[in-house]
């Protein structure tokens, strides 16, 4: 057995990702929701922000929307262009931090999603501030900001919260959470039967626990305005602080 608290399971495993986070099965659901996003937002250009193996991405570009999907591990850029490369749809992918956005994207997108807890992993609320800022200027007047914390309310104080657990051709992942005062925790297990004899490795990965109230006032700080919360991607019901698991918060720029 190995444990790796430092190395992320998802830059190791990149090839993996799809399978770790069982993407042919939600792919059903997920269009359904990206179907949504583009009927309330109407977008010709969409920058989707942490986009991993290129699944949303693909999604908004399947229905003709201009999609670049944005991710800082090399790997995970690679396995999207890979996936991808042979698709004649509006899609590209780039590598990059969201604290620093490079200035050719400022003002490019109508709508700029950051999905799946992809927010934090900024560390830090000074970066969160300047990430945030980032997407305003890489949207258009007019554009709108859609962040998504998943399990944001499910995950109670010191107690351990099962997310998923998958199994494909002889290997088994298994991933929890763990909320720590103003640290949240993500673990994740790897065990390979297909070694003699299997191979088990711990992911342990830490991330600032910023809660509604931060995200709100970041919003404003940040030079959003109309902010509004969610339970849902389907942006139908409000966000409660006794009864909804996630939350999903948008954001207009101004037009002016």
């Amino acid at each position: 057995m190995s444990a790796r608290q430092s190395s992320s399971v998802f830059e190791l495993y990149a090839h993996e990702y799809d399978l770790i986070t069982n993407a042919a099965e939600r792919e059903h659901y997920h269009q359904k929701e990206v179907d949504e996003l583009i009927a309330r937002f109407r977008p010709d250009r969409v920058l989707d922000a942490g986009c991993a193996s290129g699944l949303t991405a693909m999604l908004f570009a399947r229905r003709g929307v201009a999609a670049v999907g944005l991710d800082k591990s090399r790997r995970m850029i690679e396995v999207a262009r890979d996936k991808f490369k042979l698709v004649d749809l509006p899609l590209e992918f780039c590598r990059g931090e969201f604290e620093r956005l490079p200035k050719k994207m400022h003002r490019s997108f109508d709508l700029v999603v950051c999905l799946a807890n992809s927010v934090s992993g900024v560390a830090g609320r000074v970066a969160l501030r300047r990430t945030l800022k980032n997407f305003r200027a890489a949207l258009a007047p007019g554009g709108h900001l859609v962040v998504q914390m998943l399990n944001y309310a499910a995950v109670k104080e010191g107690r351990l919260f099962p997310i998923r657990a998958t199994e494909n051709n002889g290997i088994v992942y298994q991933r929890f959470s763990e909320r720590r005062g103003r640290r949240m925790f993500v673990y994740v297990t790897r065990l390979d039967l297909n070694e003699k004899p299997p191979r088990y490795e711990i992911f342990r990965h830490e991330f600032d626990n910023y809660d509604v109230d931060i995200m709100n006032g970041l919003y404003s700080q940040s030079g959003f305005i109309d902010v509004r919360k969610f339970s849902d991607l389907y942006l139908r019901k409000r966000f409660s602080r006794r009864t909804s698991r996630d939350l999903v918060i948008i954001g207009r720029r101004p037009a002016h």
